[in-house]
């Protein structure tokens, strides 16, 4: 038996620790402008806690790159949320040197210890993660480090690009005539351009209309690729698709779509929208996205399709008179049981095919997909916490029986809102309970970008079963099965009684 028990025992400790290393695009966004790098992220399971390591972090811009050092959190406590394990830290740590030949010098060798705050989830093969990085005392700004594909645009501030073809030149992530296929792709022209008219940072993606033989061709720009089936503008072989079964790459190496595992609630961009005549039968620019199984669509659509998993448009943008204005539209969802693998979205100068005049242009800038992160309402133990509003984030109640978060009950803004739960016993500054439960809910949107954090303090002599003292400094105890503490004992009835002893017992009278 001994064996037995021993042999046992090797294989749970073999099992304990597990380290899985993620290749993963990054995303940091400084100042509210994103830059992508490639890194690895270490995640380490170690009898129930996870450590974290994002080594060789690099700060990249386009005057060059800045070595920062490793980024290391320890003994993450995780939470579960349906398939997916959610990790929350927030920590001061110190930074250390990597090991990375080609970086000469690591500011973490000089760095004091910096606040660092972790929400992250690892939900079947996906991990993703999003760290605020404090560095205002050093550099006078947050370092935000989104990482993770398959949860948010690429390039969402439009400062990468690359050439499709001749000198003509594309947003990373995104196409237009330039690589278009069908027919009458050469006669298509050229309809996008890098701006330096930035929302952000030092540029924007310029979309314009032309006029071909007295034609007016619609300035389009994709994440999937665009289509010239026909010279009538009209005709639905010409639109933006998407096939992630298709091989080909763009200038970039890229394919022409942009994974996506999630479910948004809205996608949201900053536009400047002018028409180079006005033209008031056809005044609006626009935006569309749809959301697949990454099976072939196109927009506009051919036929009807059973592989859509929701839909957003905005087919009304008006003239923005030389401003930035921050549009969006909100997902409507088939509930089909479709699973999300690829999201198209396309924006053109005008929302009807052909229409519009030449010389319209919409100028892009910080895209991104939206992920709600409010509650909507909150129960305990079955009443609702009153005077709840979701921008409200502290409340007290009074409930005198013992709390689990098993009985937190609530609702979500978001169709992908990850949640964690917890209660805890309040303690005073001698260590002593206070009388109060802590209910803590923490939403979180589906990209971990975004968070909310509601507490309520729910009065109840029930959490003193929960620190039961040691018998050495106070007298014995009985509690009833809710928690609650009593003198005596009632005949008929089922109490837990804490002994001189400092053991617990179930006593029946």
């Amino acid at each position: 038996m001994r064996r037995i028990f021993t042999l046992v025992f090797f294989v749970v400790t073999s099992l304990a620790a597990s380290a899985t290393d993620y290749d993963v695009p990054i995303t940091v966004i400084v100042n509210g402008v994103t830059s992508e790098q490639k890194g690895v992220i270490t995640i380490v399971e170690n009898d129930g806690m996870y450590d974290l390591t994002l080594k060789n972090f690099i700060l990249q811009s386009e005057s060059g790159s800045m070595g920062v050092g490793n980024v290391e959190l320890n003994h993450i406590k995780p939470y579960q949320d349906g398939n997916a394990t959610l990790l929350l830290a927030n920590e001061t740590i110190t930074l250390t040197p990597g090991d990375d030949p080609s970086v000469s010098f690591w500011m973490a060798s000089y760095l004091p210890p910096v606040p660092v705050e972790l929400r992250g989830k690892i939900e079947g093969d996906h991990l993703r993660c999003f760290i605020d990085i404090d560095m205002m005392e050093t550099l006078e700004q947050v370092i935000q480090v989104a990482i993770g594909s398959g949860y948010q645009m690429p390039n969402q501030s439009f400062e990468a690009w690359h050439t499709s073809t001749d000198s003509y030149v594309e947003p990373n992530g995104w196409h237009s005539f330039e690589s278009a296929t069908g027919e009458f792709a050469s006669l298509a022209g050229h309809h996008i351009e890098k701006s330096s008219d930035a929302h952000s940072g030092e540029a924007s993606a310029r979309i314009y209309s032309t006029s071909i033989i007295g034609i007016v061709a619609n300035g389009t720009m994709t994440t999937g690729r665009m289509n010239a089936g026909s010279m009538t503008a009209s005709d639905k072989t010409n639109n933006a698709y998407l096939d992630i079964s298709k091989t080909e790459v763009d200038g970039n190496g890229d394919p022409f779509y942009i994974p996506l595992y999630s479910r948004p609630d809205s996608v949201a961009v900053w536009v400047k929208f002018k028409q180079g005549k006005a033209t008031p039968d056809h005044p609006y620019a626009t935006i569309s996205a749809v959301i697949t199984d990454g099976t072939y669509y196109q927009d506009p659509e051919d036929k009807a399709y059973t592989n859509v998993v929701a839909k957003a448009h905005n087919n009304n943008i008006t003239t923005t008179g030389d401003k930035w204005v921050r549009i969006s539209a909100p997902f409507v969802y088939t509930d089909n049981a479709v699973e999300p693998q690829a999201v198209l979205i396309t924006i053109s100068t005008n929302a009807d095919a052909g229409k519009g005049s030449a010389n319209d242009e919409v100028l892009v800038d910080d895209i991104e997909l939206v992920y709600n992160a409010q509650l909507t309402s909150l129960k305990i133990k079955g009443q609702d916490v009153v005077g709840f509003s979701p921008e409200k984030k502290a409340y007290e109640m009074e409930l005198n029986e013992v709390i689990t978060a098993d009985d937190i009950e609530l609702t979500v803004d978001g169709k992908a809102t990850n949640k964690v739960k917890t209660v805890e016993v309040e303690y005073d500054s001698e260590n002593h309970p206070t009388g109060y439960y802590l209910c803590t809910v923490t939403a979180l949107g589906a990209d971990m970008s975004a968070m909310s954090t509601y507490v309520v303090k729910v009065k109840s002599n029930a959490t003193a079963i929960n620190n039961l003292p040691t018998a050495a400094t106070h007298p014995t105890a009985i509690f009833t099965l809710d928690g609650r503490q009593v003198k005596t004992f009632q005949p008929g009835s089922i109490y837990i009684y804490r002994q001189a002893d400092g053991t617990v017992a179930k006593v029946r009278r």
